[in-house]
């Protein structure tokens, strides 16, 4: 069994929803909108981790998109409109590369490359094909990823590009196994192996303070593993977003509510205006997610309907139960993003949408997209406390004070 096959036999797949979910979402926008400026309206795709390029979940017999196949079916979209998505695609798993090579010969994308190796020995190469090119990278490890000075010097600062953004699913279980290893005896086995390809990755040693500090240690020991992580994962994206001169973006992405998030996926982009189409992402993959896990409940409902069937059904029950918890989802958003606009107006005449993003959604953000601000804004207009929104798009437009 392959690495990529092993992740979904380990019902993995809710994480993989809502990071592909995003990736779609946020790829098919890049491409759009980036390529009116591009010469020749190109636009370039790298994919460091692109495995297979499709998955089968061995217990489901389902088959579900990769990242290739969701960028080779947004390449084709985008070439009916004239955008030419030029992919490079990289996979180092010599079993994993044969079938995402079929997958590309299928696709017959004169624009699609595919590389057999580590990212590391095809970074410089892969990135000088994208010159005069925006592009957007996508960096999704099994574990460590490429170092910082890669990530940095590379590709967020690579030259002649007029828009270049980097996605990067960044692993906290890997930072938690990985790292963990502080707290073994100095002798112990592969230890110092392992704290080497930390420092290597993260740029330094830095990130073992995070587990060495006393107030990790004071917690339970079961936390402490991932609150290391999440400090090395924070100051991760301070130190390349500062290294950059960008911003950032951060969503945890979880197998389930309420779990210890595995992954943050993280969006690097120089440019404010990509915040708005990215949140949109965000927000209707987080749907998406949602929806995946009713699904899995649901389907367990059905099959004790089938076999204990009783006067109420257990589908319609949860049924019932999801829908009013999306309700709500979609009510606490756009009260969240009320409470956030009236608190900065209490200071203010004006709020942007653009320049004030963060600030106008709130406790929002990720979940409220443009429909909940939409909404919150004429239910505060309609009480006199704003003035009313435009009809047009929302994502550069002043909400002021009435």
């Amino acid at each position: 069994m392959t690495a990529n096959a092993k992740f979904f036999a380990e019902d993995k797949k809710a994480a993989a929803v809502l990071k592909h979910g995003v990736l779609r979402r946020y790829l098919a926008k890049f491409a759009g909108a980036t390529s009116s400026t591009s010469q020749g309206r190109r636009v370039g795709y790298l994919d460091g981790y692109a495995g297979e390029g499709a998955y089968m979940n061995p217990r489901t017999g389902v088959t579900s998109e990769g990242s290739p196949s969701i960028a080779l079916r947004i390449a084709r979209d985008q070439a009916a409109v004239g955008v030419e998505l030029h992919c490079t695609l990289i996979e180092r798993d010599r079993k994993a590369f044969a079938s995402l090579s079929q997958l590309v010969d299928a696709a017959g994308d004169e624009h699609a490359v595919t590389l057999c190796g580590d990212i590391r020995q095809h970074l410089d190469v892969a990135v000088t094909g994208f010159v005069g090119m925006p592009l957007l990278v996508f960096i999704d490890p099994f574990g460590s990823g490429p170092d910082v000075d890669s990530t940095v010097e590379t590709i967020l600062k690579r030259q002649g590009a007029t828009a270049t953004e980097l996605l990067v699913n960044f692993s906290l279980q890997a930072v938690r196994r990985m790292g963990a290893r502080l707290w073994e005896p100095e002798g112990a086995q592969g230890r110092a192996k392992t704290l080497d390809r930390m420092d290597e990755w993260l740029g330094g040693d830095w990130w073992r303070q995070c587990f060495l500090s006393e107030e990790v240690n004071a917690l339970p020991k079961s936390d402490r593993a991932h609150e290391a992580a999440v400090r090395v994962a924070s100051d991760y994206r301070r130190r390349i977003a500062r290294a950059a001169g960008c911003g950032a973006y951060t969503v945890p992405i979880h197998r389930k509510p309420g779990d210890k998030e595995p992954f943050w996926l993280i969006l690097f982009l120089p440019r404010r205006v990509a915040l708005w189409p990215f949140n949109e992402a965000v927000s209707l993959a987080l749907r998406d997610w949602r929806a995946f896990l009713a699904d899995v409940e649901l389907a367990e409902a059905e099959r004790v309907d089938r076999e204990m069937p009783g006067i109420v059904s257990q589908v319609a029950m949860l049924q019932a139960v999801f829908d009013a918890d999306e309700a709500q989802i979609q009510r606490d958003a756009i009260d969240d993003i009320k409470r956030s606009v009236l608190k900065a107006l209490a200071t203010r005449s004006s709020i942007s949408t653009r320049t004030d993003f963060a600030l106008v959604f709130g406790d929002a953000l990720g979940v409220g997209r443009e429909t909940h601000l939409r909404s919150a804004w004429k239910e505060l207009a309609a009480t006199g406390q704003v003035v009313a929104p435009p009809t047009g798009s929302l994502s550069n437009v002043a909400i002021r004070r009435a």
